[in-house]
């Protein structure tokens, strides 16, 4: 897996740095032997672990920082076909570059980074307080660009008319629902088929919202209007269906093939996941907190929005855009309103459905048949909060 060691900084700020209790306990944890849980790394404290995670982080995040092409964006172990949490055999549809990992993760990563060598937790490495913002900086701004995907409005509805008849969906099609350019970030970038982008609809948007801050106007406003969007028109135009938030609509792609993996059955298809639920509901709200700054103190979500000097942040301009503010509001609500119908699957994992009587019905993954036949794979994924 390649997406585990980026989560070590993230949460190591929350703790060590924001957190009282984590504060006092700093030191000890830093001085304490790592050898005791892992024989190998006897004679090593989880201080140096943690050094040795940050250095790697920033030995990878480099090449891309310096020079910005699809070779030097961050990809799956040679020889693995599954790295982050979609980590099944359809999850990414091959894919060697996953969306997740490169847009969010990495810069999420590189700023926590600058704030624990800022903290002096890096005493090595004091040069990371203002080199690790820049590189988060260039991962936040030009890493969405290789993902992106826009299908024209007319395209749209063929595609989706078209899927409903290669994956037997018995429900409507929902074209006439597609009013603009569908705009989403494809899974992952060369994909299997000789796929160039994996041109999947899917919620790990989540990321970017729950993890980063993003300053680029030009870039946030659009990227969260098409995300609420998304979110907001049921499947197969979308993402949302009464059983709950799909985590992959392959309606769009076009090629037979994507109809054939992410299905009902698929372990990363066409199905919901608990903690993607919660971390897209969370998201949106710390991005609509963004908007509700008052005295330095963000109303709804109850953070603090100040940047790495320590400085309050200035509200987002989707925050004046009544239209883009409003999309994204109604998409939290619809949001949890679907989580608020589905409470007696949310300690579950994952779910599927089957759409009878004219709706879709919640029904357990594990009595779906899977693509091709073979088993599923998958990792248990524990989703972390934070309050401050």
């Amino acid at each position: 897996m390649i997406d585990s060691d980026y989560f070590l900084p993230v949460l190591m700020q929350k703790y060590f740095v924001e957190n009282p209790v984590g504060q006092k306990r700093a030191a000890a944890f830093f001085n304490t032997s790592a050898g005791l849980i892992n024989a190998e790394n006897q004679n090593l404290t989880w201080g140096q672990l943690s050094l040795i995670n940050a250095e790697r982080i920033m030995r990878l995040a480099r090449p891309f920082a310096e020079k910005q092409t699809k070779e030097n964006l961050v990809h799956l172990k040679d020889g693995q076909v599954v790295g982050e949490w979609r980590d099944s055999e359809y999850g990414i549809g091959g894919g060697r570059i996953p969306y997740d990992v490169n847009t969010a993760l990495v810069p999420a990563a590189l700023r926590s980074i600058a704030v624990l060598a800022r903290q002096g937790l890096y005493p090595k490495h004091k040069q990371w307080s203002n080199l690790a913002t820049k590189y988060a900086q260039i991962w936040e701004d030009k890493t969405l660009d290789y993902f992106k995907v826009t299908i024209p409005k007319s395209k749209a509805q063929d595609l989706v008319a078209s899927y409903k008849k290669e994956s037997s969906f018995p429900g409507p099609d929902r074209a006439a629902s597609i009013t603009d350019d569908v705009v989403f970030h494809a899974l992952a970038l060369d994909g299997d088929s000789n796929l160039t982008k994996v041109e999947v609809m899917n919620t790990d948007d989540c990321f970017r919202h729950f993890l980063l801050n993003t300053t680029d106007d030009t870039q946030l406003t659009p990227y969260l209007n098409n995300s609420a969007t998304n979110i907001r028109r049921t499947f197969p135009a979308g993402l949302m269906t009464s059983a709950g938030m799909i985590v992959a609509n392959p309606a769009f792609g076009g090629d037979p093939v994507y109809a054939q993996n992410w299905t009902t059955g698929a372990y990363h298809g066409t199905v919901i996941w608990s903690w993607q639920l919660a971390m897209m509901a969370k998201g949106l709200e710390l991005q609509l907190g963004r908007c509700e700054l008052t005295s330095n103190f963000s109303v709804s979500s109850g953070h603090r929005r100040e940047n790495e000097k320590g400085t309050v942040a200035p509200i987002p301009a989707f925050c004046g855009d009544d239209s883009v503010y409003g999309n994204v509001k109604a998409a939290y609500n619809e949001l949890w309103d679907v989580i608020e119908q589905n409470q007696s699957q949310l300690s579950g994992e994952v779910w599927s459905w089957v759409y009878r009587d004219g709706g879709f019905q919640v029904t357990p993954l594990g009595v779906l048949p899977a693509p091709g036949g073979g088993s599923q794979t998958g990792k248990l994924f524990v989703l972390f909060y934070w309050f401050s």
